[in-house]
This record gives structure tokens, C-alpha cells and sequence, in this order.
């Protein structure tokens, strides 16, 4: 996990994750975050490309 957000909405958390393939991914979905005492659901997002990334000062 590389960054963590509260949000408001329909989504409590935002988590930034990098896993070497996709099965590791559901092995850190299904072994770390499943197991935390509250997580009743999960739901994952895989981005396609980046269109652009900003830096503020």
C-alpha cells in the first residue's frame, strides 16, 4: 500500500496499492484487508493509463 484517504461518500477508504501481478493483489485483498475486524466490502478499481499527473506547490 502506498497512500491511504478517507473519503466521503459512498466509500470510506481509498487505498493505492502495487502488487506485482493481479494475483497478488487478491492474495493482499483476501489475506491482509479481509481480515481487518469492520471490512464488510471491497471494491477494485485498476487503472488503464494515465492521462496526467500534477505536482502544486
Amino acid at each position: 500500500m502506498t497512500e491511504a484517504h478517507v473519503l466521503a461518500g459512498d466509500c470510506d477508504f481509498l487505498l493505492r496499492v502495487v502488487a506485482e501481478d493481479l494475483p497478488g493483489l487478491r492474495r493482499f485483498q483476501s489475506e491482509q484487508l479481509a481480515r481487518i475486524k469492520g471490512v464488510r466490502s471491497m471494491k477494485t478499481d485498476i487503472p488503464l493509463l494515465k492521462v496526467k499527473n500534477a505536482s502544486f506547490a
